[in-house]
């Protein structure tokens, strides 16, 4: 068993592993994976001192705790999107505390809470984070109608067809949920009657997080290295779109002697990869924002000559056989997926059908515990098209 160093923030560590193209059952003791991860290498699970966390979502706590690049940029922007009297309780909580922020739930008639790297509060008048709902003032319908009012720049009319599928993305790429009365026709969501409640999604770059995973994702390519097809599995707020922004960056950007830089094509249907130009994705991206995959995909190979395309939340009806198209062309495909565990992505239809095709060769199963970003497990397709563990600790 290999010995690990004291646990300090940005350096996740794998204890023990199989070598990427070993045979399975072919242990390989491996040095520590330097990254930038929010996670350590303490805490309990299958890997010794815990898996590794590598996209975290928030800032380490504790004595050595490192704050995330432009924590304070994107909480300022949050806040300007807020009712100001929400903004002005929320402008009060503690530096340390925000900047662990990976979600805010404003709903009418509860308090705002706030959803941490690791832990979770309601905040009261003050800006301090209390455990019990009653010692924290409630948010009023007009205080959520007014943050709507803000986030859609006084035009729902315009948002109309994001928020049928439930969400609004802000500038930033900071994600909203919409929570409220639905008026559904036909089995499709026609609109939204009445918005009770916004979950937001804090949207941030952690540049650098997927380096650690390299060893495990890059195969011999002409005329260099490239990534491997990979699909980056965990439930919601698990990291996924964190680590897939970083992959699209590695891959375009290059990795000296690691990974040669490719032509990459980001379909980002949501408008979070790219945000609009907020985040960096490499010196070789070509981004399709707000546009279907089912769409998007096929557009991407016929107009952006892509190396490598990247996409996020496959699982609809024709997501399968889209990504299908693009490995078939001689496309590298890194997304991700909703499921929790490989079984869960087998259990799946939607995704049963896209692991169906044997599009991807690597499997990424990312989990929020203990913190957001913490990898569980690396698979490769083996014989079979069986999940084989290059990296222990997952769950299956």
């Amino acid at each position: 068993m290999a010995t690990h160093r004291h646990a300090t923030a940005w350096r996740p560590t794998f204890a023990t592993r199989t070598r990427p193209g070993a045979e399975a059952g072919s242990a390989a003791v491996a040095p520590p994976l330097e990254g930038r991860g929010a996670g350590t290498a303490g805490g309990p699970g299958g890997i010794p001192g815990g898996p590794a966390a590598v996209a975290g979502g928030g800032a380490a706590s504790g004595p050595d705790a490192v704050p995330l690049p432009g924590a304070d940029a994107t909480w300022a922007s949050l806040l300007e999107s807020l009712a100001p009297a929400l903004a002005e309780r929320l402008r009060r909580v503690a530096p340390q505390v925000h900047r662990q922020v990976d979600e805010i739930r404003v709903v009418a008639g509860s308090p705002v809470w706030l959803l941490l790297a690791g832990g979770e509060g309601f905040v009261d008048a003050a800006g301090r984070l209390v455990p019990v709902p009653a010692q924290a003032p409630a948010v009023t319908p007009a205080e959520v109608a007014e943050c709507l009012d803000r986030m859609t720049a006084s035009s729902w009319y315009a948002v109309q067809e994001q928020a049928r599928q439930g969400f609004l993305t802000l500038p930033g790429g900071h994600r909203v949920g919409l929570a409220g009365e639905v008026q559904v026709e036909g089995g499709r969501v026609e609109r939204f009657r009445r918005v009770r409640g916004l979950v937001i999604r804090r949207a941030r770059p952690v540049s650098g997080c997927a380096t650690p995973l390299l060893p495990y994702l890059v195969e011999p390519a002409r005329p260099g290295p490239c990534l491997a097809s990979t699909l980056l599995i965990g439930a919601p707020a698990s990291g996924k779109t964190t680590l897939l922004r970083d992959l699209a960056r590695l891959a375009s950007a290059g990795v000296p002697g690691t990974l040669a830089g490719r032509r990459v094509a980001v379909v980002d249907e949501r408008g979070e990869l790219a945000a609009g130009g907020a985040f960096d994705l490499g010196p070789r991206t070509a981004v399709l924002e707000h546009c279907p995959k089912e769409a998007g995909i096929p557009l991407a190979l016929r107009a952006l000559s892509p190396e490598v395309l990247v996409t996020d939340e496959l699982g609809g009806p024709h997501d399968a056989a889209a990504v299908a198209e693009a490995v078939h062309a001689g496309v590298t495909v890194v997304a991700t997926a909703h499921a929790g565990s490989v079984s869960d992505l087998e259990a799946r239809r939607q995704l049963r059908a896209l692991e169906a095709t044997g599009a991807f060769r690597r499997l990424v199963q990312l989990t929020r515990h203990p913190r957001p970003g913490t990898v569980e497990a690396v698979y490769a397709r083996g014989p079979g098209g069986r999940w084989i563990a290059l990296a222990p600790g997952g769950r299956g």
